[in-house]
């Protein structure tokens, strides 16, 4: 929990940092850049959404601000569409490399500790732990390679995590569709931390390994 609290202040903070640097220092306005693109965003933004939360795994970008952007680029409808493709793929992406070569990629993808840890709760819970943990960030990268190394089939996990994902990315997508029509980032903003909130408060009330 405190290691994900810090990654979460550590990435707003090089956010914050970075936008100011290139927008203070290079001249270069980032709000100008994505309201560019998701002006023509066509079937390139598709493939880029689609892409970045499918490589999520190996990308130091967090899926949900894709997905915000994603909804606010294409709708509601669409922005949903493009992130649950993206997400499940990045999601088998995950448990097919842990299947397939076992401890070493999962070791050097999380870390033995995590997996230790994380691998407690999925031996008890099974395919509920795998739906929640969906809206949990880091967590769920953990989790598909924790179902990876278990017993647990491919039809089980694709479909726990096609139940878990598609609430998150439907949220997710409305938040950017609202932002963008009002101009503002506090509906994405207050979304993303309740469904960020919300996970965890499920998570260790009925999931975590005490």
């Amino acid at each position: 929990m405190r290691r994900t609290i810090a990654l979460i202040i550590g990435v707003a903070g090089a956010v914050i940092l970075s936008k100011l640097v290139i927008e203070n220092v290079l001249g270069i306005r980032i709000d100008t850049l994505v309201e560019s693109w998701m002006a023509r965003a066509g079937t390139g933004g598709a493939i880029a959404v689609v892409s970045l939360l499918a490589a999520d795994l190996f990308l130091p970008i967090p899926s949900s601000l894709i997905m915000v952007l994603s909804g606010a680029a294409f709708g509601v409808l669409w922005g949903s569409v493009f992130s649950l493709v993206g997400s499940i793929g990045g999601e088998w992406l995950g448990f097919e490399l842990v299947r397939r070569y076992g401890r070493r990629a999962s070791s050097k993808m999380v870390g033995d500790e995590e997996l230790e840890r994380l691998g407690r709760v999925f031996a008890r819970h099974g395919v509920a732990v795998v739906v929640v943990t969906r809206a949990l960030p880091v967590v769920m990268e953990t989790m598909s390679g924790v179902a990876g190394r278990s017993k647990m089939n491919r039809g089980s996990f694709l479909a726990a995590s096609l139940f878990g994902t598609a609430p998150i990315v439907v949220i997710y997508a409305y938040a950017g569709a609202v932002s963008r029509q009002t101009g503002s980032l506090v509906p994405a903003v207050i979304m993303l931390i309740a469904v960020a909130g919300l996970g965890w408060i499920l998570f260790r009330a009925r999931f975590a390994d005490r």
